[in-house]
């Protein structure tokens, strides 16, 4: 079941934050266990077929762990297997018909047959996870003891965060598990359901509605008709707007669900469409994902310790992973291509320029500047990451470049409903508070907050939200 569903809005989750806390009275295990059994529920609830996928990742991973703690030969032999195991199911899960698919091309054959795999709902997600755990027992920072089977299945399959992230680190979330929940319990019930409103609002009102300008665009263009450049640059602002709203919602939904049974868990967004670099917007967009690859990949390939240009080189290596992590399509590289070679620029530029001569920085014009240059490199790469054929893309960005200038038919374009909508989404990111700055803010003053007002408009944007949600939009990042 999807966040944005009747079933877990109105049965689901009341149900399974009732029971939680209800269990939590007589024995921590026990809720925790039950929260265990609620996330096993939420995910065969999907498709029970995939929980054989997930579950036999679990045990395999749960196994392997145990080993490479122990250390000595047998555990490092052990983390290179599991390792291993666990990209060769990723790739076979999310790669093969890719794969398959490269070598007809590259040998001509246009009649092989490629493989219908289905691929099991939130499987990158939590590989991820639980690389990063392998990768950190083999550094020793998880002792046996910190080791047993209850809180490795609840770290790994917490409902919240089990489809589509955030990806967790072990230190965010098992210590919580030992911790006093009752603790703040009303504080953090109070601020989960803001939060959670907050993503509903974002997906069912705000995302959808970009998704209804971009998709006509998007699918004309991939069907091969001729997109006016107007139209163009409606759809990709419209889907930049539309990623943006529906999987930060999502986080958002996540994070209120954890507080609403006493858990944080850390966000994935800050205001990435405030970033006048393509650097900061990596540290402000899908942030653990970020940490992810900068800690497990960035970092062991050598990171910034063996020169300037090896460092380039690990850059443009992590950010074309990260693009072929997010789905099996050529888009996907040169989507991770593109971001690599921007990341190597805004490098360049600050080695040899900024470091040497200076730029002026803080003035006004300049930090404008600035900005309209990493959106419009962020919006190009948008283009090739919704677009579903390579060719679609090419398509969108040739009529974007077609510049109208101050032709009456762009700047009639501007005062539509789809403009209008545009401009709303433009001063949503970069005119009001984000979601993390709300909830440090609702926690930092207690229950000094305004929690009647805000109660009574969270319910009212329930209730609005509720009665616009729709079972054919699902969120965006369930495909990866």
């Amino acid at each position: 079941m999807s966040f944005a569903s009747y079933e877990f809005i109105l049965l689901f989750l009341p149900v399974t934050v009732l029971l939680f806390w209800a269990a939590q009275r007589m024995s921590v295990s026990i809720a925790l266990w039950l929260l265990c059994f609620a996330s096993l529920v939420f995910y065969i609830y999907w498709n029970p077929r995939d929980v054989v996928v997930a579950g036999a990742s679990i045990a395999f991973n749960y196994q392997a762990a145990k080993v490479i703690i122990q250390g000595g030969t047998r555990g490092k032999l052990m983390f290179s297997v599991a390792v291993t195991g666990n990209l060769f199911a990723l790739g076979y899960f999310k790669y093969l018909g890719f794969a398959v698919e490269l070598l007809a091309m590259a040998y001509g054959d246009n009649q092989v047959n490629i493989p219908a795999i289905v691929l099991p709902l939130g499987i990158s997600f939590f590989t991820f996870t639980q690389i990063a755990y392998l990768a950190d027992c083999y550094a020793g920072k998880i002792p046996t003891g910190k080791h047993n089977p209850r809180d490795y299945l609840l770290f790994v399959s917490f409902f919240p965060h089990l489809i589509a992230g955030p990806i967790l680190h072990h230190a965010d979330i098992i210590p919580q598990f030992h911790a006093r929940f009752r603790e703040s319990r009303k504080l953090k019930m109070r601020a989960g359901m803001v939060m959670f409103t907050i993503g509903l609002v974002k997906k069912v009102l705000i995302a959808d509605h970009f998704a209804r300008i971009a998709n006509p665009v998007f699918l004309a263009a991939d069907t091969g008709e001729l997109v006016p450049s107007a139209d163009a640059w409606s759809g990709a602002l419209a889907y930049t707007f539309q990623l943006y709203f529906d999987f930060s919602g999502y986080s958002d939904m996540a994070v209120g669900t954890a507080l609403l049974v006493g858990m944080h868990i850390p966000f994935n967004f800050f205001s990435p469409y405030r970033a006048t670099s393509i650097i900061e917007f990596w540290r402000r967009w899908h942030i653990t994902l970020s940490a992810f690859l900068r800690d497990y990949l960035y970092i062991p390939l050598g990171g910034n310790r063996r020169g300037r240009s090896r460092r380039y080189v690990n850059v443009f290596i992590t950010m074309l992973l990260g693009g072929v992590w997010h789905g099996a399509g050529v888009n996907f590289v040169i989507w991770g291509a593109l971001h690599g070679g921007f990341i190597v620029i805004n490098h360049a530029w600050r080695d040899f320029v900024v470091a040497r001569i200076g730029t002026g920085s803080d003035s006004l014009p300049v930090r404008i500047m600035a900005y309209l240059l990493t959106m419009g490199c962020v919006v190009v790469g948008w283009v090739f990451f919704r677009a579903h054929t390579t060719g679609g893309a090419i398509a969108m960005l040739k009529s974007m470049a077609m510049l109208p200038g101050l032709s009456s038919t762009f700047l009639s374009s501007v005062f539509t409903p789809n403009g209008a909508a545009i401009a709303f989404g433009t001063a949503l990111v970069t005119g009001f508070p984000n979601s993390r700055q709300i909830h440090d803010w609702m926690f930092e003053r207690g229950f000094a907050t305004p929690w009647v007002p805000m109660g009574i408009a969270c319910g009212m944007a329930m209730a609005m939200s509720l009665i616009f949600i729709s079972a054919d939009s699902p969120f965006l990042y369930f495909q990866f």
